[in-house]
């Protein structure tokens, strides 16, 4: 290890991107919703006020699944030395997803470095990105919750400083090796 900066405390928030899954998960919710007002308008006339109370309830479901679970973002947190992830729907309610010690990292490298991630291909992935891969997608491999897993995140330049800082250099690899092994 170069040096620690176990005092330093960098934050970062990357916003979710739509992805094909969620446009079909909306798709499939907004036709569920059709499907059901139909059959509920169609099939209790004579049960007005309960017919409304079901379209009502299920056009306001729709709604927040659709604005709700699908309008998330991730926050990276570390200091002293420790990752953590927090999922945060909506801009309103958190829940943290992942902590650990970085020291603990078995690996981490940009998403298409398949020569140093090949190893561990086989192993669950949990992506805490923003759903896209660009040049700063990277996957760390850590022990979680008792389980060996994969994680993807997208950290910006600051963050991936601190994790390169703290973490030993057999176990990062970047895409900019150069400009880090020059300072």
């Amino acid at each position: 290890m170069e040096g620690s900066n176990d005092s330093v405390f960098v934050e970062q928030l990357v916003k979710h991107t739509y992805t094909k899954k969620d446009n079909r998960t909306r798709l499939i919710i907004l036709i569920i919703t059709a499907l059901l007002i139909f059959i509920w308008m169609h099939n209790s006339i004579k049960y007005l006020a309960a017919t409304i109370f079901l379209v009502v309830f299920t056009i306001a479901i729709a709604v927040f699944i659709m604005n709700f679970l699908l309008n998330k973002e991730y926050e990276y947190t570390y200091a002293e030395g420790e990752l953590d992830i927090d999922l945060i729907y909506n801009k309103s309610r958190r829940r943290r997803v992942f902590t650990g010690s970085i020291q603990e990292f078995e690996i981490i490298a940009p998403y298409k470095d398949k020569e140093h991630l090949d190893f561990y291909k086989n192993f669950p992935l949990r992506d805490y990105s923003s759903g896209l891969v660009v040049e700063n997608t990277y996957i760390f491999v850590t022990s979680y919750k008792g389980k060996k897993a994969r994680f993807v995140i997208e950290p910006n330049e600051r963050l991936l400083e601190m994790l390169r800082i703290n973490i030993s250099p057999q176990k990062f690899f970047t895409n900019k090796q150069e400009v880090f092994t020059n300072k």
